[in-house]
């Protein structure tokens, strides 16, 4: 079966330029941000990109949605390259977002009938006026924003952030997408309406077989709503597999840590070295990008990376576990 999403190596760099006195020199420094990402997402499925912040999340889901275009690979979306699907209108229709933050991510000068009307004006010009107001009656009711007719007419700022993002998600489905990308849909709510939020999300996945992206940096929630994840760092998906076996046996030392910092663990890992914070330059030029901050690196792992199979339902792209596959392999 075709998957719904499917990336086949997918590169995208940015140019650095060195400092401010130079920006407009044409001289300046390549970083890849998504370095040789391969993923697939079937119909229905939500697949959780985990990883802290600058590790390309953001940049990938923008790939996704067409309005960055990779140097390499390849995004198909339902068996077609989507660099010729969003030529037509209608691509944006299947894909839409679930922005981080509900304040912003809403013009306040609208009322929210009008706000989740707005995929409506834009892809169901033939439809009528009360058309398009019975379906946002729908999507509001869907989102659990009842009474309906208490919400039409209120603009954001009367309403309380976990609010907003309902309205924020009633306007990502009032057209029936096939895949929504929620980009850190939660982390800037209360945590007591973080729960109803996820449940919530996962209901219409259920209810509308829409498939899912959930961007986070935060594991705890992860497991809550997600098939499979893909472990994200400086660029690179460096352990992907299905949830509950990645957080259950995790095996990269970045994926240790993320844990440990879910349980707020201050004890010395065996696996990783303590960092202040993300350091761009500091990233080994070849090899693992997590080279550095290893306690199991070897001298392979300054060659390129690479992935391997642990099993039908996890991977891993670290060198310390090529001798453990290949055993198994023999055996």
């Amino acid at each position: 079966m075709t998957p719904l999403l499917l990336l086949q190596n997918v590169t995208k760099s940015f140019p650095i330029h060195r400092n401010l006195f130079n920006i407009f020199s044409k001289s300046s420094h390549i970083r890849k941000v998504i370095d040789n990402i391969s993923l697939e997402v079937g119909a229905g499925e939500v697949m959780v990109l985990a990883g802290e912040s600058g590790s390309g999340k953001t940049t990938l889901a923008k790939l996704i949605m067409g309005s960055l275009t990779p140097d390499n690979g390849t995004i198909y979306f339902e068996g077609n390259d989507v660099q010729n699907l969003k030529k037509k209108k209608k691509f944006y229709s299947l894909i839409q977002m679930i922005h981080q933050d509900p304040y912003s991510s809403l013009n306040p000068y609208l009322k929210v009938k009008d706000i989740v009307m707005e995929p409506l004006k834009i892809h169901d010009k033939e439809l009528s006026k009360e058309e398009k107001l019975e379906k946002v009656r729908i999507a509001l009711r869907r989102t659990k924003l009842e009474p309906v007719d208490e919400f039409l007419d209120k603009y954001p700022t009367m309403l309380s952030g976990g609010q907003r993002q309902r309205v924020s998600i009633a306007r990502a489905i009032v057209k029936i997408p096939k895949l929504i990308i929620a980009d850190e849909p939660v982390s800037m709510l209360d945590i007591s309406v973080r729960a109803e939020i996820l449940s919530l999300l996962d209901d219409l996945r259920k209810s509308l077989n829409i498939s899912f992206i959930y961007i986070t940096h935060d594991l705890a929630t992860s497991r809550f709503i997600g098939d499979k994840i893909g472990i994200m760092f400086a660029g690179n998906i460096v352990e992907y597999g299905d949830i509950d076996e990645v957080l259950h046996n995790p095996l990269h030392p970045y994926t240790w840590m993320l844990l440990d910092a879910v349980t707020f663990t201050s004890k010395e890992s065996k696996f990783y070295k303590t960092h202040t914070g993300p350091n761009i330059s500091a990233l080994p030029s070849k090899g693992c990008k997590f080279y550095n901050r290893c306690k199991l690196s070897f001298d392979d792992c300054t060659h390129d990376i690479q992935q391997f199979h642990i099993n039908k339902e996890h991977s891993v792209s670290c060198f310390y576990y090529k001798n453990i596959v290949t055993n198994a392999d023999l055996n």
